[in-house]
């Protein structure tokens, strides 16, 4: 079994990786990095140029971004089923909706929590009203986004639209509110929970 290391901070988007890791179930040491003050350490930048988290160390290899994070895991540790086979149907839907939330979601919710308005034709994420539309509808009728069960794609989308509701950036509305309900009452989900509120005091 790798030996695997997360720089994680509470409160941040670290939590993907910290929930995916609790989905995983393997063991793995936890380095709590405080955004304050050692995240601009000499220390972590040799551990991360860019100095930000989450940052998964194995076996003396860095892996950041949290979809990248999400994507090693799961097909590192494919018998936990947390994504399809790499030929396998749905293969294709999933690496889309794994990586919606970092380069579509976030930055048109960041375009809204900052009051910018970026053009929508030379926005690679388009526009909000378009995010929230083409969210909807891949949740139409569906309680996962891909298949019949959960992946490391729902992972992602939900805990990213988590955080926007829990900022107050997204409404808790429907088909949202109930998919994100449904992805908290997932025991990993829980203790990754539980984890970070002991951690964060």
């Amino acid at each position: 079994m790798p030996k695997m290391t997360l720089y994680h901070c509470p409160r941040t988007r670290g939590f993907h990786a910290l929930w995916m890791l609790e989905e995983i179930g393997e063991p793995f040491d936890l380095r709590i990095v405080n955004v304050r003050d050692d995240i601009q350490s000499e220390a972590y930048g040799a551990v991360n140029p860019m100095r930000k988290v989450p940052a998964l160390e194995v076996e003396g290899e860095l892996i950041t971004e949290s979809p990248a994070i999400c994507t090693w895991l799961a097909d590192r540790f494919s018998d936990k089923g947390l994504a399809p086979a790499i030929d396998a149907p749905g293969r294709g839907s999933y690496l889309r909706w794994l990586f919606f939330a970092g380069s579509v979601i976030e930055p048109a919710f960041m375009d809204k929590a900052m009051s910018r308005d970026t053009p929508r034709q030379t926005a690679g994420w388009g526009d909000l009203a378009s995010v929230k539309a083409t969210l909807a509808q891949g949740l139409e009728g569906r309680d996962y986004l891909v298949g019949d069960h959960f992946t490391a794609a729902d992972l992602m989308i939900g805990s990213t639209l988590n955080f926007m509701m829990m900022f107050n950036l997204l409404e808790r509305i429907e088909p949202f509110s109930s998919y994100v309900a449904r992805l908290t009452e997932r025991p990993a989900y829980k203790r990754a929970f539980e984890r970070e509120a002991a951690l964060a005091g």
